[in-house]
């Protein structure tokens, strides 16, 4: 075709009509937008020559050679409901709380010429996240991948952070598309580019994916992937439920801080009323969070959740009655306290009979039961085994893992979901945040590989790591109640309350002079030599005993690390593979 002449000559047959058919086209857009109407772009108008025949029909083999470009990062409910809810109704690829690149990616293929290509740079968390399984079901089902460079956790923006790769597709399809990784800084990873063909890469089968999560690899670290996959069942193939924590949608009103027991009542202090109150305990329970999570078990807890659920003769949770509640008059009384601001949830959502139970009611049932629990953001995948069903798991920060009878034991999960190898191998498959973060969502943490543990030989060391780190935070919640009582504060309302929580770490001349700071707030003269000499002799002897255990769990996890390689048969070059990132 001769770009210039075909221009002219669709222009002319479109030009006449362009203002009728613009106005057309508009309308079975423009409805869909009651509060502002965007620009529209018809793209078929704008370039004719690409699209149209000379007489003004579709042509056949209409569409672009080559479509290159950098879509926004933006997620769709920034652009507004209207826009959300156009996107779901036009694009098939866009689901849930989709990132706008996703639509883009699709309408950009409708763009192409039967033989086109694509190139996008664009999120690596299309790889791996759930909003993009439909164009990750799209793009393996049609064979269009083509090739992928992932940058990794590399900045290839300056003044933004993005983790980012570059997808080319092909409209021609393919039964196979190439995998580059790139390491390394934003530097070395512009430097790298000028030669991307020099780059190792990994050739997978194009349908061989499908929706789920993309975990790709290249050279020793495919094939460690591949040796710990074998044999192995999903994470949530082999337990009974992986689990979201709760959501009261009044957060200051339900979880209160603990401030201890006295004559069979519970003290607690509210965020909302900003008070203490006394509590029956019959409706409280230990509440843990992200930060709460330890290796094997959980830290001391410092907060409560208030749950107005029991258990019925169905075994099922269900709302306690009016009744039930005037049987608890304390709690009554502080609940009807926050009755206003409990109706008022979710836009009166709440406001009806059951005014007190929480907006979403969901997997109240898990969280008296043995599991463990896996923070939602970490830096190392870790996991904190409740075997006796006393804790309570937070919001979205929390995912609860509950077993069952015939699949993995709650001890053989702490051992493993604590590994070096199991969090190797879900690295390759979360995706990054800042600050060395990865996200361990249910998406991440579900197809996690458990070998069956037939020897039994996970169980005790599970049981004695456990053991062990419940005694950490034994200790460590004795000193921290044993110096809140004789300086006469609360740990939380002091200046430098995360580093005096983190005495372990720290010199006893660091934390005096933290405890200095606080003069005018605590009891005790922090400069005194009584003083000094007491809370040297007590945090000695604390930090002793927690170097103690520490070095306990420390010997046991270099063994566990061992018998779970053995038990997923990696060999040398492997085992080196994994420990090069934990030295």
């Amino acid at each position: 075709m001769e770009p210039t002449c075909a221009r002219r000559r669709g222009s002319d047959a479109v030009d006449a009509l362009r203002a009728p058919l613009e106005a057309h086209a508009d309308e079975t857009i423009a409805p869909s937008f009651r509060a502002e109407r965007p620009p529209i772009f018809h793209w078929e108008l704008e370039f004719p020559e690409v699209f149209l025949t000379d007489d003004g029909r579709p042509r056949p083999d209409g569409g672009f050679d080559a479509v290159v470009g950098n879509p926004p990062y933006v997620q769709i409910q920034d652009l507004g409901r209207e826009m959300a809810e156009y996107c779901r109704r036009r694009f098939d690829t866009a689901s849930g709380a989709f990132d706008v690149y996703v639509p883009f990616i699709e309408r950009s293929l409708s763009l192409l010429r039967p033989g086109g290509r694509l190139g996008f740079i664009v999120p690596n968390r299309l790889l791996k996240l759930d909003y993009a399984k439909k164009l990750r079901s799209l793009l393996s089902i049609g064979g269009l991948l083509e090739e992928i460079i992932d940058f990794g956790d590399a900045q290839v923006f300056e003044g933004a952070t993005n983790y980012t790769c570059v997808v080319v597709l092909d409209r021609r399809g393919a039964a196979e598309f190439v995998y580059r990784q790139v390491l390394g800084d934003g530097a070395q990873v512009r430097r790298v580019l000028v030669d991307v063909d020099g780059l190792p890469a990994e050739r997978f089968s194009t349908g061989g994916f499908g929706a789920e999560p993309w975990r790709l690899a290249t050279g020793e670290e495919a094939r460690l992937l591949r040796t710990a996959a074998a044999g192995a069942s999903p994470l949530d193939e082999v337990t009974r439920q992986v689990f979201q924590g709760l959501i009261t949608s009044a957060d200051r009103v339900y979880i209160l801080e603990d401030r201890g027991r006295r004559a069979g009542v519970q003290r607690v202090f509210s965020r909302a009323s900003g008070e203490e109150h006394d509590l029956e305990p019959t409706l409280l329970h230990s509440l843990a969070s992200g930060k709460d999570l330890d290796r094997y078990g959980f830290k001391a807890l410092r907060h409560m959740l208030l749950f107005p659920y029991r258990r019925g003769e169905d075994g099922e949770m269900r709302l306690v009655s009016h009744e039930e509640l005037a049987n608890l008059p304390l709690t009554e009384e502080y609940l009807r306290r926050h009755e206003e601001t409990l109706r008022r949830r979710e836009r009166g959502k709440m406001d009806r009979a059951g005014w007190y139970g929480y907006v979403y009611p969901k997997n109240l049932g898990a969280h008296d039961l043995p599991k463990l629990g896996v923070p939602r953001m970490c830096s190392r995948l870790r996991a904190s085994t409740d075997p006796s069903g006393d804790v309570y798991l937070d919001n979205v920060d929390v995912n609860g893992v509950l077993t069952r009878e015939d699949g993995a034991s709650a001890w053989q999960l702490t051992v493993l979901l604590n590994s070096r190898l199991m969090d190797f191998v879900f690295r390759r498959g979360s995706v990054p945040f800042r600050g060395a973060f990865w996200s361990a969502n249910k998406q991440f943490i579900a197809p996690l590989p458990i070998r069956p543990d037939d020897d039994g030989v996970l169980d005790p060391l599970g049981r004695t790591l456990h053991r062990l780190s419940t005694s950490v935070a034994v200790e460590s919640r004795a000193f921290l109640s044993w110096l809140e009582d004789i300086v006469d504060a609360r740990i939380p309302a002091l200046r430098g309350s995360t580093r005096l929580a983190a005495y372990e770490d720290h010199e006893a001349s660091t934390l005096l002079a933290t405890l200095a700071l606080n003069r005018r707030r605590i009891a005790r003269d922090p400069d005194a030599r009584t003083f000094r000499e007491l809370f040297g002799t007590e945090l000695t002897a604390s930090q002793s005993r927690l170097r103690a255990l520490r070095a306990q769990i420390g010997s046991l996890e270099r063994q566990a690390d061992d018998v779970v390689y053995d038990l997923y048969g990696l060999d040398s070059s492997q085992r080196t593979l994994v420990d090069a990132e934990y030295t």
